[in-house]
């Protein structure tokens, strides 16, 4: 009784629990329906003022084994399929591949370079950092990367005028490399249907040199660049510490559980 003659009394707070109550449900449905399409944020595309389209892939990284992450490698690779690029532009540093024959890049890079090799797709590496003792902050970006990244994109463009483009990186360069693609002129494209991209009749199965490229990966990080590191004389001790070199093969063995999951073809740890 006490209960009813008190709602009666306050009927502003009556009203506000009912409102509160609604919106909460709004939110909630919201977050839902963004969860449930979160892949179709990570594709944009760019017209150049010449009519040549370019689009943006923005990927989870190790994220996409995670089942919570909502966004499967299969997934990525229908993306890519679907796109049909005639050139795809990776996450990964050129002149790592160049001397030591490393798709240095995310577990995702490797697999994206690994399907364009299984199916004639050129490959062209457009990442940039570098570990020294002023900038350097491990598994970052920064303003700086992101311009060396888009300077790189502008070169390569050259070399694939009228072709179309995929650029695939993590997400956290996606906006940036997409405002800084319309900072050119450029204009942004449509994507009609976009959820279909991610779409495939076909049994998935990962590229059949993912293992031989993430444990050539694997081996330059365990070894290789950290002895690049200690080796450079103009590096200070706290940055070196860093990158310890992998004297008992525990990085390594972390890195090689993932061909695991290739052999068997499985999508998620």
């Amino acid at each position: 009784m006490e209960k009813v003659e008190t709602m009666k009394k306050h009927p502003k707070l009556k009203n506000f629990l009912k409102y509160f109550a609604v919106a909460l449900g709004i939110v909630f449905v919201l977050v839902a329906v963004i969860y449930i399409n979160l892949k179709c944020f990570t594709v944009k595309k760019i017209l150049t003022t010449a009519g040549q389209e370019v689009y943006l892939m923005g990927t989870f990284h190790t994220d996409h084994f995670d089942s919570l992450s909502n966004y499967s490698v299969e997934e990525m690779l229908n993306a890519i399929k679907n796109i049909d690029p005639d050139v795809v532009f990776i996450e990964a540093r050129e002149e790592y591949y160049e001397k030591y024959g490393v798709v240095d890049g995310p577990i995702d890079m490797c697999i994206t370079y690994c399907y364009c090799q299984d199916n004639d797709i050129p490959v062209e590496m457009i990442d940039y950092w570098k570990v020294d003792n002023d900038n350097y902050k491990r598994n970052t970006t920064t303003d700086d990367r992101d311009d060396h990244i888009h300077q790189n994109i502008m070169e390569k463009m050259k070399l694939y005028e009228d072709k179309k483009i995929l650029v695939v990186c993590g997400f956290g360069h996606l906006y940036p490399q997409t405002n800084r693609l319309l900072d050119e002129g450029f204009n942004k494209g449509s994507i009609p249907h976009i959820s279909k991209l991610f779409r495939s009749e076909e049994e998935f199965k990962y590229p059949s040199s993912i293992c031989e490229i993430w444990e050539a990966r694997a081996s330059f990080y365990s070894r290789t660049f950290p002895e690049i590191i200690h080796e450079d004389e103009n590096i200070n001790d706290e940055v070196k510490s860093q990158w310890p070199i992998d004297e008992n093969n525990a990085f390594y063995d972390s890195q090689m559980e993932y061909c695991n999951l290739f052999r068997a073809n499985k999508l998620y740890r």
